[in-house]
């Protein structure tokens, strides 16, 4: 399979191995990717996703989180302790005493549970307490349930909801609130981030997974009522810089797998693309973590949206707003086990307890208790080809306005 432009011609995947140097050195050339659509209606332009973390948003902490941040596992350990026990316990030749009973004793249940790869047998330790929560009011995200008295329906559990950042009410974000106060998920601010966010987006480097999204028939870059936005996984691995940085205009070909082939009507308005609402977004999600459990899972986001701004660079950047699933939200602590709580002294059993809580969307018919968590990802990506196979198969978009 080929394509053209500007006078050159980009081959499929398997032909482009003979020839990657020249692919490469030619994309970098030709600037941004805006081949045009077959119908020849508008520009298909496509797009690497290089961010896809939970959005966290960085008001003033004091009002963010007036209560503190949530404690580390040895913090929440100590706190189970008398203050002349922890004085104890932190004196120097007391170290290795400390360091077995909280990396050991306390991440541990009664019958040898992990506290990572079992939370659920955690869910009445009292020694694992709730995350403390974001009290202010605002947040990234989205009016997901259509509602913004946050009071229960046929799909969701009674909530507070949040005002958006440009002051939309109803913002739907329980997954914020439970972790904008967390040291991992918070981090030192918003320049660096949290360690999760750091390592989510290196999974996508590292080759893990990679996600595509295209834009078929833009005919106004700043306005346009009628856009086909496609989210794919692809199974391609980037090149990076020499320094580790993402390079623009690269070739990636869609995978065959239907199921996380995603097309949804969108818009632009004053250059802002907001998709109509998808029941099902799924796609591929690797981690890097070993364990019994595995490490392939899936993003399964329910009544998902993308919002995302066409920069004057050729980049996009927004949110992608959705349901998901709380068992998938913790996949990556339960591949790690005890290690995500120990090395990275996050306290697995407190976090899931948390979303257990807190959770807003689809309630299971027989306890009432809801099962996804309404949350937010950053999205950010650059220009990229999208290749689309001649055997590819299609899957029915599941959208709604």
């Amino acid at each position: 399979m080929t394509f053209h432009r500007h006078g050159l011609t980009f081959f499929s995947y398997d032909k482009r191995k003979a020839v990657s140097a020249f692919v490469l050195a030619a994309t970098v050339l030709a600037g941004p990717a805006d081949v045009k659509a077959a119908d020849e209606t508008g520009e298909t332009l496509g797009f690497l996703v290089t961010q896809f973390a939970v959005a966290i948003h960085y008001g003033d902490f004091d009002s963010d989180c007036p209560d503190g941040l949530t404690p580390t596992t040895d913090e929440a350990y100590l706190l189970t302790q008398s203050p002349a026990e922890r004085a104890r316990l932190l004196l120097p030749e007391n170290a290795r005493e400390f360091e077995q009973k909280w990396k050991t004793d306390f991440t541990t249940g009664p019958n040898g549970e992990d506290i990572c790869r079992n939370p659920r047998s955690f869910l009445d330790d009292p020694r694992h307490p709730l995350h403390k929560l974001v009290q202010s009011k605002v947040s990234y995200g989205m009016n997901l349930d259509g509602d913004s008295t946050g009071e229960a329906s046929a799909f969701t559990c009674k909530h507070e909801n949040f005002t958006g950042v440009n002051g939309e009410d109803g913002v739907d974000n329980q997954m914020y609130r439970i972790m904008g106060c967390a040291k991992s998920w918070r981090g030192d601010g918003p320049k660096f981030g949290g360690s999760m966010a750091v390592k989510y987006n290196s999974y996508m480097k590292d080759g893990l997974h990679n996600f595509l999204i295209e834009l078929k028939g833009v005919n106004d870059r700043r306005n346009d009522p009628d856009v086909e936005v496609g989210i794919y996984s692809t199974e391609n691995n980037q090149m990076l810089s020499a320094s580790g940085d993402h390079i623009p205009n690269q070739s990636f070909t869609v995978t065959k797998n239907p199921r996380w082939h995603n097309i949804v009507h969108g818009a632009i308005v004053d250059g802002v693309l907001t998709t109509d609402m998808l029941e099902e977004l799924n796609l591929d999600w690797f981690s890097a973590l070993n364990g019994p459990f595995g490490a392939a899972n899936e993003y399964a986001f329910r009544r998902a949206r993308l919002r995302v701004e066409l920069l004057a660079d050729g980049t996009l950047k927004g949110i992608l707003g959705g349901y998901l699933p709380i068992e998938t939200t913790s996949a990556q602590a339960r591949n790690g086990g005890k290690g995500v709580a120990t090395n990275g002294n996050r306290d697995c059993a407190s976090e899931y307890k948390s979303m257990a809580v807190y959770a807003d969307g689809y309630p299971d018919p027989v306890t009432g208790q809801c099962t996804h968590i309404s949350m937010a990802n950053d999205v950010v990506a650059i220009p990229a080809f999208v290749i689309h196979g001649d055997d590819e198969p299609t899957k029915t978009a599941s959208a709604k306005q």
